[in-house]
């Protein structure tokens, strides 16, 4: 299954290169989101299957979809639960470490109302102190998370 992630970033990654020399340098940022789910001191993330470290769940818009459902719409996927109360908490937006991408993260913050915790293809979920993954996290979300 590694091997399977790693093609696929391998052809991302060339894609993003072809995209970014057809336009010049001027290829507009991806639109996507985060969510920060908390339980007490402890955050729900997602040990990515990149090898990437820890990430929060989310993921790019769908073209006919609202950030909001996109937001409801990735957290379901990747951990299996429905959340509530869903609020901007935070933007990101800039050059993706590790990547040619630039994109515009919007981060919300939700409670869970109801479904059961599992893992997906993305990776395994994993409620966390911060304090012990703060060096694992994947992009920027640490921004995020230590505001």
């Amino acid at each position: 299954m590694k091997f399977y992630y790693l093609g696929l970033r391998l052809l991302l990654a060339l894609l993003q290169r072809v995209l970014y020399v057809l336009t010049a340098g001027q290829l507009p940022p991806f639109a996507s989101v985060a969510v920060v789910v908390r339980d007490g001191n402890k955050i729900l993330l997602i040990m990515r299957r990149d090898g990437k470290g820890y990430g929060l769940p989310g993921g790019h818009l769908k073209l006919h979809e609202t950030a909001e459902e996109a937001a409801h719409r990735e957290v379901e996927e990747e951990t299996g639960l429905r959340l509530e109360n869903m609020r901007v908490v935070g933007i990101l937006s800039g050059r993706r470490p590790g990547t040619w991408v630039r994109t515009l993260d919007v981060v919300f913050e939700g409670r869970v109302a109801s479904g059961n915790l599992r893992s997906s293809r993305e990776g395994r979920c994993e409620w966390v102190e911060l304090a012990q993954v703060r060096d694992q996290l994947a992009f920027d979300y640490r921004k995020v998370l230590e505001s």
